[in-house]
């Protein structure tokens, strides 16, 4: 009975149990839960990070997005979600904006 017991305890137990990946907090609106990644230099970053440029940010591609049209990193690290999923899609904009480029943003 106990060796029952102890092999369920096991199997309900939560497997691979390692660091929470960002997809947990991308909003469904952005990304569908697959079209969103880091960005910079980081061994899980898929493209640069966005440069700052007067009023907002431009990414390696050239797409611009204004500062009041970004959304707050949680992660304080950037963050893009493009349509389809590809480096060459356009970055999502849902239509009740903020444009989905996650930014780091000071605490005040």
């Amino acid at each position: 009975m106990r060796f029952i017991a102890s092999a369920l305890c096991l199997a309900l137990l939560p497997w691979g149990g390692g660091p929470v990946h960002a997809h947990s907090w991308y909003p469904y609106d952005c990304c569908s839960d697959r079209d969103c990644w880091p960005m910079g230099l980081d061994a899980d970053a898929r493209e640069p990070e966005p440069r700052i440029v007067p009023g907002g940010y431009l990414t390696h591609d050239g797409h611009f997005v204004a500062e009041r049209d970004t959304r707050a990193s949680m992660d304080g690290r950037f963050h893009i979600c493009r349509s389809g999923g590809m480096l060459t899609g356009s970055v999502i904009a849902p239509s009740q904006r903020p444009i989905c480029l996650f930014v780091p943003k000071p605490a005040f």
